[in-house]
């Protein structure tokens, strides 16, 4: 008889999943140091979200998956005005000419197929394919715009994959979480 749905794995797989993710933490931040400059652009002051958003030429949806993350990283923070800021971390280490500038080493990985796909989706925000005029999203599925879960293989591993971790988080998350 197969485990309850409820049942949580016996290990914990956040070590597998942090690993896989970490890839895609590589990618952004290599897009962010070295093809939109977001460290340089915050260098000297902060900025409201939606001015750095049009600085970057980032629709909305990507401006919240690239900031999220650096904010996750660590890197950029929110000042009581509520404007982005670079953390102390992000300012000796990623401010263009400064002292202790990594970017030049984080720049190895510029032109590497996956950062150069990475800063291509978020520029374009469009599914991986699309032509230049077609507008959509990757793994959104909206009436009326074109998406990779139009397409029924797409869409089911998409969804086979996130059920495979969902199998694993969601015990733990009802666990935690008192409904």
């Amino acid at each position: 008889m197969p485990p309850s749905p409820l049942s949580p794995p016996q290990s914990d797989p956040t070590p597998i999943f942090e690993l896989f993710r970490g890839s895609h933490a590589t990618e952004l931040l290599t897009a962010a140091v070295t093809h939109l400059n977001v460290f340089g652009r915050l260098a000297s002051d902060g900025k409201q979200y939606e001015a750095l958003r049009g600085e970057l030429g980032l629709s909305p949806r990507a401006a919240v998956v690239l900031l999220t993350a650096l904010r996750a990283m660590g890197l950029l923070a929110l000042d009581e005005q509520g404007k982005l800021e670079l953390t102390p971390l992000a300012r000796e280490h990623l401010t263009p000419g400064g002292e202790f500038y990594v970017g030049d080493y984080v720049g190895l990985a510029a032109s590497s197929p996956g950062v150069l796909a990475m800063v291509e989706r978020l520029r374009s925000s469009r599914p991986p394919g699309a032509a230049a005029d077609e507008g959509g999203a990757a793994f959104i599925y909206r009436e009326g715009i074109k998406s990779a879960m139009d397409q029924e293989a797409t869409a089911r591993h998409l969804t086979l994959s996130l059920a495979g971790r969902g199998k694993n988080v969601a015990p733990l998350l009802a666990e935690r979480v008192p409904l």
